[in-house]
């Protein structure tokens, strides 16, 4: 959907390890031989035309997007028709559906042509998503659904974990892509390597060939010309294709991704590829070109890359990033998704504990549906927040908040049914913990009115809500008593001295409310380096490109400093309760926006929680929350989906990988070793930013922008109110007694109240591993979990539910090791090496139904737009316009 801002395979590798994949003297020899000739000789090219769209909506409504790639992937399909010499990769199950909606009498076609290989399926997941974004079950089942229905729907399995438009790529997509059996990772931004092939490593040793050609869509002429290419556009087209000589591996012939940029259509002149082919020898004698599906080519390499006369790097790590806006903007999509992903994961788990043990049978379809609808807001600028407004919110076509409150409301109807089947508990509070491991963190809990839960130190909140403590055992309905009391309303308190907790002891700027001190409490140490939870506008030095940019953002070294909340006196109130100390800090910020911040110091736990609320933020404004330092950083933690990013910053470690530079995309946490020992980390509900400025850690909270590419977009603007919510946590402890993933997943997975009775718990595990599903499917229950520390250990499971024979298996069920029958399994683990587990059931579910329309999760009111086909919507959507209404 963008251009690419580096050409890819020229950018110089920062901070990498790279060994040469040679497989014996043989290999080397044959390369050696091979230099002098590879040199002369014009290798083979392999052009691979694709369509490339934004699935879900980027310049126009969900609606209107399928028509246009309906229509234009038709387009395609229509040259393979005329032309014997074209062919086509086709990606995104969402846009086959539109095809199956708007001309289902093509479908034969389309299957026709895939079995001829002349059209592939190449992409094995649903649709394109941003990968850098969602929680890691999240992105393994975006693979799982994706598979499922091509191989359900059109009998074929796709071969590549097909990642185009991605910006940057995490170290943990090697073992994903390798779990659901996939041949090949494809990327084309920020490639590491110098090399368009290579291998990709994961931190638990998983690799797989990597193919990083350059950019997704290239060689337009030939797809932009309504006449023949003139010598001089041929003698071009070599130039591009010969600079990418150097950058192919000795001995594999080139690949090349063509079109006429994003929704590229079939080339316009409607001789082309034929005559083209035919003019080629005679224009550029010695090359040969192909127009290809991508497996062509790789069965073209794989030969050599397995015996060593193609020799190939390999990359550890992930990539740096670019068009980093996408991190940090649209935070209320980035929370409500991230939000979605916690009730699913706990819907879940209580639905296969309530089949398994009660009068409750598996809610198999709307499960599925549920993850269908997240694999469609994992599309790119989706999730990136990067679009028009009408993709969030329209009044007649089905948008992104329909889907997520589709999603939130069948989650919850989940969760309370599955408890209801429980039994009851009338006395009590019935609280379900999904998460595999005891806790008592603060939690905010919606219990009936004017009751708290006994032995236990409750608080009100002023939105209802009580705040308190339980205990509550790991993958277990808790019944905690209830008592006709309310809970206690916390009382004003004075700030003339520090607040001491059990864990540390803050101070806090009477004139502006940022925290002044963290000492902690055992040693007495200071860990901050000047003013904290400082909010902080900036905007970039240079002048905008153009008046809506939403999708770059430099990093802090390239903006300037407009205002901050050290710059106004505020109006600040204390209140003290059983639970914590709430501190209320009220005053004015940037450009005459109001500002509301609240800080919980618990009396019995490490974390501080933060709510920040802005009001009307100044259109192209960046905010962020600065959090300064005593001591230098030498190590950083970034979570990504399915495991961390683990890099140096200020004392270079060739031995870490992890990429820290810039502006980059965290899910739930990062952590930051100091120097002096200790950690410092934060954790978020979905703000997604992180930028790190010497020894100043950055949690961006919102890229204000009115519209997007001339848009409108209310979801991406900083106008109205906005609540930002995030949390620190300081301790002596460094990686891991520290616990940062588990307490990012405390902060993100609220225990749910249900009608449920006591349950005990249905699962346990060692403290190594997080469990990031548990469900049922077919004849067995599914756990997937994650080592989650980076170190190599053993990993201990105990299922309690009843259940047979189990298995370790990969994402998709193929791979089996049966394990041997016991009570408590012991695992060995890799550093974070997800695993997946199979536990046989005597009862078999049903196998959900693929889904080809979307007509049951939309709106009444919105269908008529859903069904309203315009043949003349093709290629490109207009720019900057609002689009005109259905009909």
């Amino acid at each position: 959907m963008l251009h690419n801002s580096i050409k890819s395979a020229e950018e110089a590798p920062t901070r990498r390890t790279f060994v040469a994949a040679l497989t014996g003297a043989a290999a080397l020899r044959t390369n050696v031989l091979a230099a002098s000739a590879e040199s002369a000789a014009k290798r083979k090219v392999y052009l691979v035309p694709n369509f490339h769209p934004a699935s879900c909506g980027w310049l126009t409504t969900f609606s209107r997007e399928r028509v246009y790639c309906a229509n234009s992937y038709l387009n395609h399909l229509d040259r393979v028709r005329d032309d014997p010499h074209y062919e086509f990769v086709i990606s995104e199950v969402n846009n086959i559906i539109a095809i199956m909606n708007f001309q289902p009498e093509r479908i034969p076609e389309l299957k026709e042509r895939i079995r001829q290989a002349r059209v592939e399926a190449v992409n094995g997941y649903f649709l394109e998503s941003a990968i850098n974004l969602s929680g890691g079950e999240a992105l393994a089942r975006l693979g799982v659904e994706g598979l499922r229905w091509y191989e359900q729907v059109f009998g074929v399995r796709p071969r590549f974990s097909w990642n185009i438009d991605v910006c940057g790529t995490h170290g943990q997509m090697p073992q994903i892509a390798s779990e659901l059996g996939f041949d090949a990772l494809v990327y084309t931004r920020r490639n590491p390597t110098h090399k368009t092939l290579f291998w990709s490593v994961s931190p638990d040793g998983s690799r797989i060939l990597t193919l990083c050609p350059g950019h997704y869509s290239e060689l337009h002429p030939i797809f932009n010309t309504r006449v023949p290419l003139t010598d001089s556009q041929f003698a071009e087209i070599e130039k591009i294709i010969a600079a990418k000589e150097p950058f192919t591996p000795q001995n594999a012939p080139l690949l090349v991704l063509v079109g006429a940029d994003d929704y590229a259509l079939a080339p316009l002149y409607k001789n082309y590829p034929s005559e083209f082919l035919d003019q080629w020898p005679e224009k550029q004698p010695g090359r040969e070109l192909t127009f290809s599906t991508l497996s062509k080519y790789l069965d073209a390499v794989l030969p050599g890359i397995h015996s060593g006369e193609i020799a190939i790097p390999t990359a550890e790590g992930g990539t740096s990033y670019d068009f980093d806006a996408f991190w940090i903007e649209n935070p209320r999509v980035k929370t409500w998704y991230r939000s979605n992903e916690h009730l699913l994961q706990a819907a879940e788990a209580l639905a296969t504990m309530a089949s398994l043990s009660g009068q409750f049978a598996y809610p198999v379809e709307p499960l599925h549906q549920a993850w269908i609808l997240m694999c469609l807001n994992m599309d790119r600028n989706t999730i990136w927040g990067s679009a028009g407004g009408m993709v969030f919110e329209d009044p007649v076509s089905w948008d992104v908040q329909d889907r997520l409150a589709w999603i939130e409301h069948t989650a919850s109807q989940v969760i309370a049914d599955a408890g209801a089947a429980l039994g009851s508990g009338s006395q009590s509070a019935n609280l379900f913990n999904p998460l595999n491991w005891d806790r008592n963190d603060p939690v905010a809990l919606h219990l009936p009115a004017n009751t708290s839960l006994a032995n236990t130190a409750c608080e009100a909140l002023p939105d209802g809500f009580t705040l308190c403590q339980p205990r509550l055992s790991g993958v277990a309905i808790q019944s905690v008593e209830l008592t006709p009391v309310a809970p206690a309303a916390p009382k004003p308190r004075q700030l003339a001295g520090p607040i001491e907790t059990g864990s540390y002891v803050v101070s806090l700027d009477p004139q502006t409310g940022s925290l002044k001190s963290l000492r902690l409490k055992k040693s007495g140490r200071e860990l901050l380096g000047g003013p904290a939870n400082v909010i902080v506008a900036e905007r970039p030095l240079l002048e905008r490109k153009h008046d809506d940019p939403g999708d770059h953002m430099p990093p802090r070294s390239g903006r300037q400093r407009l205002g901050t909340s050290d710059q106004h006196p505020a109006s600040i109130t204390a209140y003290e309760g059983p639970v914590a100390v709430t501190v209320k800090v009220e005053g004015a910020f940037f450009d005459g926006g109001g500002m509301r911040r609240t800080m919980r110091f618990y009396h019995d736990h490490p974390r501080i929680d933060f709510e920040t609320e802005l009001h009307n933020v100044p259109n192209y404004t960046v905010v962020v929350a600065e959090f300064p330092l005593a001591d230098d950083i030498l190590e950083v933690r970034r979570g990504v989906p399915f495991g961390f990013s683990h890099g140096a910053w200020s004392q270079p470690n060739p031995e870490l990988h992890g990429w820290t530079k810039g502006i980059v995309p965290a899910v739930r946490w990062t952590h930051y070793s100091l120097r002096g020992g200790g950690s410092f980390a934060l954790l978020d509900r979905g703000l997604t930013g992180r930028e790190l400025d010497a020894r100043t850690p950055l949690l961006y909270l919102m890229n204000a922008e009115d519209k997007y590419w001339g848009y409108p977009n209310s979801w991406l603007s900083g106008r109205g109110s906005h609540l930002f919510q995030y949390a620190l946590i300081a301790q002596a402890e460094d990686w891991p007694a520290a616990r940062v993933p588990q307490c990012a997943w405390e902060y993100n997975s609220v225990p749910s109240v249900v009608q449920g009775q006591s349950s005990g718990s249905a699962l346990e595990t060692s403290p190594n591993v997080i469990v990031e599903a548990m469900r049922r499917e077919g004849d067995h229950v599914e756990l997937r979990l994650l080592e989650c520390y980076g170190a190599s250990g053993i990993a201990t499971i105990e299922l309690r539910l009843p259940h047979q024979r189990a298995t370790i298996t990969d994402f998709t069920g193929r791979v089996k090791t049966v394990l041997p029958h016991s009570a408590r399994y012991s695992i060995p683990v890799r550093p974070q090496q997800i695993v997946t587990l199979q536990f046989e059931t005597a009862a078999k579910l049903s196998v959900p139904e693929p889904i080809k329309a979307w007509d049951p999760f939309v709106p009444p009111a919105k269908l008529a737009a859903l069904h309203d086909y315009d043949p003349s919507l093709i290629g490109h959507p207009p720019f900057g316009t609002e689009p005109p209404p259905p009909g």
